[in-house]
């Protein structure tokens, strides 16, 4: 399982692509949903999500800093959910986010 670092209260923001066998996959007309839950299951933040280039399949996931200020200091989990035009339902491996304590802050 893939883990990311991140302090609290900073802008949260992943970037990543939808290949298939190395090859790009036209997102287009997809629907792409993220959550962040904490380990009992609750749901800590659901991630915006943004389609950038969908026929080139890249997309981001993210949270703006002060979303992110009410993270717990712990380990969160985090999958990526895509349903195809078609009606189609897969999600990525979950991975971990790991927050941390910001250290520089108001």
């Amino acid at each position: 399982m893939a883990t990311f670092i991140h302090k609290r209260g900073d802008t949260f923001s992943l970037s990543s692509s939808v290949e298939n066998e190395g090859v790009a996959v036209d997102i287009t007309g997809w629907t792409i949903e993220s959550q962040v839950r904490q380990n009992d299951d609750t749901l800590v933040q659901a991630l915006t999500v943004t389609i950038t280039d969908a026929a080139n399949g890249l997309f981001t996931i993210g949270a703006t800093a002060l979303q992110t200020e009410s993270w717990p200091i712990a380990s969160l989990f985090c999958d990526i959910e895509f349903t195809e035009s078609g009606g189609e339902v897969n999600s990525t491996e979950t991975f971990t986010i790991s927050v941390q304590k910001d250290i520089t802050r108001d």
